[in-house]
């Protein structure tokens, strides 16, 4: 399925390369899911390990700044 943003406005959303990532550290290949995707193991340990509020709350601004970093990036690659 096409991406609508990259469709409406031409260029990758901050997400693009998020499933193909996961599908990729599903199956082991740890070092192409970061290229493609960097911000999705601090995105998964997030979801999975933090249960202290203040934490949570430290981990979800790190997330951030790695998604839109990232992003950034790679409009700036392409």
């Amino acid at each position: 399925m096409p991406c609508a943003y990259r469709q409406l406005f031409g260029f990758d959303c901050p997400f693009c390369g998020a499933q193909r990532s996961l599908q990729l550290l599903l199956q082991g290949r740890l070092r192409e899911s970061l290229l493609l995707f960097p911000a999705l193991l601090p995105l998964g340990a997030t979801m999975l390990l933090i249960r202290h509020p203040r934490l949570l709350r430290i981990m979800l601004w790190v997330d951030v700044a790695i998604l839109l970093g990232s992003w950034l990036i790679r409009l700036i690659w392409n």
